[in-house]
């Protein structure tokens, strides 16, 4: 036996939800508003760079994409942001001293090398520029679930998102495996003061990666084509992400 799809099904291909309701999935910030407050946040270097590892080569184009997006949200919130070639030579200068931090084969950052390297940079970034702090920006993948509920939205760091569909298909069969896990993008924001000092952290859902393909009889998740696409999806996480280092109107969390 099948459920006959409804004919707005093709309202809900790459569709979500941006909703003001309470959300429990918001992630968890850390923001240390004393030291904000005793030294305010004016001027920012965004950092072209990933704090941790590179994202995979299929998610890169959307990475700077999201990276664009926050400049511009930082900037539209009053923040003035200093030329990224600024973060671009002190680092250029540490990795002469500390080589490659991010290790070419497994992709995973040398810890001590990345230290050494921050270590570095900052003391440039102090010398060479009047910045107060460098922003982070981090496109990351993780695994989600959608739910078996009739809707079936995924719930993840503040978003809600509606499952995406591939093709069209006389129906979904009842026994469809809804909860499997599927991978996901988040930002992931972080912010130093220009003495290395964590300041701010933390996290917003943009979109899943997966799509379930109805070109067949027996329907299958598989990865979507475009990623990352969704202005309006990216927009949301981004607000999340910075929240409440920048208020987020209509959070989803609990104020």
């Amino acid at each position: 036996m099948r459920i006959i799809l409804l004919a707005t099904l093709s309202l809900l291909v790459s569709c979500g939800v941006t909703s003001s309701i309470y959300n429990p999935t918001v992630y968890e910030y850390g923001y240390n508003v004393e030291a904000v407050k005793a030294s305010p946040v004016r001027k920012i270097v965004l950092a072209p760079i990933s704090l941790s590892a590179p994202p995979p080569s299929y998610l890169r184009k959307g990475d700077r994409k999201i990276k664009a997006m926050v400049k511009d949200y930082l900037t539209s919130n009053g923040y003035q942001i200093l030329p990224s070639y600024h973060f671009e030579n002190a680092w250029k200068q540490a990795a002469r001293t500390y080589g490659n931090v991010y290790d070419p084969n497994s992709g995973k950052v040398d810890v001590n090398a990345w230290k050494g390297a921050m270590i570095t940079a900052g003391e440039i970034l102090r010398e060479q520029t009047d910045a107060d702090a460098i922003v982070f920006a981090d496109v990351f993948e993780h695994k989600v679930q959608h739910s078996a509920s009739m809707q079936h939205y995924a719930r993840w760091y503040g978003v809600t998102r509606k499952p995406a569909f591939k093709g069209r298909n006389d129906g979904i069969p009842v026994g469809f495996e809804w909860t499997k896990e599927i991978a996901a993008a988040s930002v992931l924001i972080t912010i130093y003061d220009v003495n290395l000092n964590r300041i701010f952290s933390s996290r917003g859902g943009i979109d899943t990666l997966y799509a379930v393909s109805l070109k067949s009889a027996n329907p299958t998740y598989v990865r979507r084509k475009k990623l990352l696409d969704n202005n309006d999806h990216i927009e949301e996480g981004i607000e999340l992400a910075f929240h409440p280092f920048i208020p987020m109107a209509k959070y989803p969390g609990n104020p």
